[in-house]
């Protein structure tokens, strides 16, 4: 199962209350039908703010337009997430579609609203990444202080005046968080895919191919590229095609598991489901008023 966990809302729905028209909805949708064409079954629909997380940045959800041969995680008349975990398999010839958020931080005062508790928003999102903006802020994000966090993004396209450190990357994995490479900026200008094939060859340097997820950034059907041009595009950055298969398919997967512990179980060990005994069997075996006999304790 392939998946790409960035196919790119407008810049509009970013903002609190932002209104994403009919038209920009319109290239989301022949987006996504262009990636469930070449083969992937699971995408995420990525938010990006740049500013503090409130519950106006989910309206925009609820204007989304009925896409073809997609499911949704959440209801378009509510915005509320649907039931079902996000990556469970879906029907023949249909595609998931998920919500996900990115926060840009570029001040430590933004990572509240990355925390469990310091908002209950992200638990909304079927997936969060963060975008730190400083050396200092990306250490932070590996450390797993913010707990709310799933993928660590960073700007594919542009210089960050900071190298992403063995230690740093090392964090991030002992922590079961996804480094994302997009691949979008290779496919613009000269200058931005030299900046492109740097950045994501320093990455993965020093994961040495571990922990990584592909995504394409697309804003649009164009920017889409198959499974298999990605896995021919790794190869560019000295990642052979195992691995690049792997950060599109069991990567991704692994992150989304992330995200499912860490809103739907116990501290992340253990999923809670309520159940009911038939009618008649509660009790069944014990008088009125008597306990139920201690367990045996096995021997060793």
């Amino acid at each position: 199962m392939f998946y790409d966990l960035n196919i790119a809302l407008p810049d509009t729905a970013g903002k609190a209350g932002g209104i994403v028209s009919s038209h920009d909805w319109a290239q989301v949708a022949q987006a996504v039908e262009r990636a469930r064409a070449l083969g992937y079954q699971v995408v995420a629909l990525n938010q990006t703010i740049s500013s503090k997380l409130v519950p106006e940045h989910l309206a925009v959800w609820k204007s989304a337009p009925a896409i073809k041969d997609a499911v949704y995680s959440w209801s378009r008349e509510t915005g509320a997430r649907a039931g079902g975990s996000a990556f469970s398999s879906v029907p023949h010839g249909k595609i998931r579609v998920l919500r996900r958020l990115t926060v840009i931080v570029s001040d430590t005062a933004q990572s509240q609203s990355l925390t469990s508790s310091g908002s209950a928003i992200t638990a909304e999102y079927d997936v969060v990444a963060v975008r730190p903006t400083t050396d200092k802020l990306l250490s932070a994000a590996s450390s797993g202080a913010w707990d709310a966090v799933d993928i660590i993004s960073l700007d594919m396209g542009g210089r960050w005046g900071y190298f992403v450190k063995h230690k740093t990357a090392g964090q991030v994995l002992a922590m079961g968080l996804a480094l994302e490479i997009s691949y979008q900026p290779a496919l613009a200008d000269s200058a931005t895919r030299q900046q492109w094939v740097s950045n994501a060859a320093s990455i993965v340097r020093v994961t040495r191919g571990r922990g990584l997820i592909w995504t394409s950034g697309a804003r649009q059907a164009f920017d889409l590229r198959s499974p298999y041009d990605i896995s021919a595009l790794g190869e560019v950055l000295q990642l052979n095609s195992d691995l690049s298969k792997r950060a599109l398919s069991s990567g991704s997967r692994t992150a989304l598991v992330h995200a499912f512990t860490r809103t739907s179980t116990l501290r992340a060990v253990i999923s809670s489901v309520e159940t009911s005994l038939p009618a008649g069997e509660e009790g069944e075996g014990e008088g009125e008023g008597e306990e139920a006999p201690a367990p045996k304790r096995a021997k060793i």
